[in-house]
């Protein structure tokens, strides 16, 4: 598996991350996704969807919205989309080894944590994408950052997250993550690793024209984290049917084995 995942890398991502031009889209979207996937496979990543026929069946560009707690969360929504599909990530990403020449193929978004004007210029660059129909749909994480303790509900969501889908025209479709924060974890114990996304509901355009963006994040993240509740009781069924012992079991379910002590 590794050597494959090595050849389509370096056969391809290196040089779409070069000259993204020189290639569609749609092929440059399809390779990182059989890259993407290869690498999920490799590290034994379980996915449980519902609802996927609300990203698969758009019509035109959305602003996807989703709570954040892993790295890989974009990637394993990258690899079941139907359609091309990009987000919004911190500009680190593009310095991560393979991850970053990924990103540069899949046009993913940078976005400056701590300089305010390229912020400004970011985001317009994210709004006039979503408004070109032969770009991708893009998903951002509206908490900000990753949630380290996912076992707590989401963190609070940052409406003006929300003002990118108003300026473009788009819709939104709101999605519940839970289970991804194990999938890089190095102290888990679970094989393979369970991961679960909902696709909830589709906002139109109409509608998210009328949003008041500060209340709307209030009921976004209610919805998100009823969701995530939800998923959170299948996932603790999924470790009570593992044949590990108890003790491993009970830290698994404290949910981030990334901070476990």
């Amino acid at each position: 598996m590794i050597p494959v995942i090595l050849y389509y890398h370096f056969r391809y991502m290196i040089k779409f991350a070069r000259h993204p031009e020189k290639y569609s889209l749609e092929y440059r979207f399809k390779v990182a996704q059989k890259e993407i996937r290869m690498a999920l496979k490799a590290l034994k990543v379980e996915y449980k969807f519902k609802n996927m026929e609300m990203l698969n069946g758009l019509k035109e560009n959305a602003l996807v919205i989703s709570n954040h707690l892993s790295d890989a969360d974009p990637l394993i929504l990258i690899a079941q989309s139907e359609r091309p599909l990009t987000f919004v990530a911190k500009e680190e990403v593009f310095k991560f080894p393979f991850v970053g020449k990924v990103a540069k193929a899949l046009e993913v978004h940078s976005l400056s944590r701590h300089n305010l004007m390229a912020q400004a210029r970011q985001i317009n660059n994210v709004v006039e994408s979503l408004k070109d129909p032969n770009k991708p749909s893009c998903i951002i994480y509206i908490e900000g950052h990753r949630n380290r303790h996912p076992e707590n509900p989401c963190l609070d969501f940052h409406p003006g997250t929300l003002k990118i889908a108003k300026a473009a025209g788009v819709p939104i479709l709101s999605v519940a993550t839970f289970g991804t924060h194990r999938v890089l974890a190095t102290n888990s114990y679970l094989n393979p690793v369970l991961t679960q996304f909902t696709c909830l509901k589709l906002y139109s355009k109409e509608e998210v024209s009328k949003i008041d963006t500060t209340e709307f994040a209030v009921e976004l993240k209610k919805e998100i984290d009823r969701e995530v509740d939800e998923l959170r009781k299948v996932d603790l069924e999924y470790l009570n049917n593992l044949k590990i012992s108890k003790k491993k079991r009970e830290l698994e379910s404290l949910c981030d084995a990334r901070v476990k002590s």
